[in-house]
């Protein structure tokens, strides 16, 4: 965070709110008492608006988080996470165990935070669709380490999905060519992401395909 190591560091911390995939929660805990509890760390804590979010998304503010399902325990995460109103929000699987409706709910949060104040939500996905909406930087992780970081809009243009038929004594040869990330076959039909240059990509796939 702007360079600067947060282990033991109070200061920094308290600008960075962590939702894991499996948020914990005190034991028989509501949602006002962890509001409560993220209060006492995070000063900024907007308390109004945690009530408001709460009507919202159809939560009650004294019922046991235990007796909450999975996703309604995720809308809390963020709803925590939103109000502790931190520069920095680390999310890990954020939209799993949401339906489409909330999904929707949340990314139109995450929007306007990014719109109106200092916020930079960082989200970690095994689904990189559901993020090019409010997401403009992406970057994968493999053991421990960044295989690539790039902006949204120039790795969309590198990135292709393409279907098509090929015959078999030309798809070794066409699979060699091309910088595959991702092949999949389902009868005839050939389903590949390619990396690459559209037209490049298209001149192959006709030398190629039948």
């Amino acid at each position: 965070m702007d360079g600067q190591d947060i282990y033991e560091n109070e200061k920094m911390k308290s600008r960075v709110f962590f939702i894991s995939d499996d948020q914990y929660y005190l034991p028989n805990s509501t949602p006002e008492e962890m509001m409560e509890y993220y209060r006492i760390y995070y000063t900024c804590f907007d308390k109004q608006r945690f009530y408001e979010l709460l009507e919202k998304f159809g939560l009650e503010k004294d019922r046991k988080i235990s007796t909450f399902s999975k996703g309604m325990k995720k809308q809390l995460s963020v709803i925590l996470g939103i109000c502790a109103n931190t520069k920095y929000l680390l999310c890990d699987e954020t939209f799993d165990g949401l339906d489409s409706v909330m999904r929707q709910a949340v990314k139109s949060i995450f929007a306007m935070e990014i719109m109106n104040r200092d916020f930079t939500p960082v989200i970690a996905s095994h689904n990189l669709r559901e993020l090019e909406d409010i997401c403009d930087h992406v970057g994968l992780l493999h053991k421990g380490g960044i295989l690539f970081s790039k902006d949204m809009e120039d790795m969309k243009e590198t990135i292709h999905k393409v279907q098509c038929v090929v015959e078999e004594e030309s798809k070794y040869r066409l699979l060699q060519k091309m910088d595959m990330m991702k092949t999949e076959t389902r009868g005839n039909l050939l389903m590949l992401t390619v990396r690459g240059n559209k037209e490049e990509i298209q001149e192959m796939l006709q030398q190629r395909c039948c």
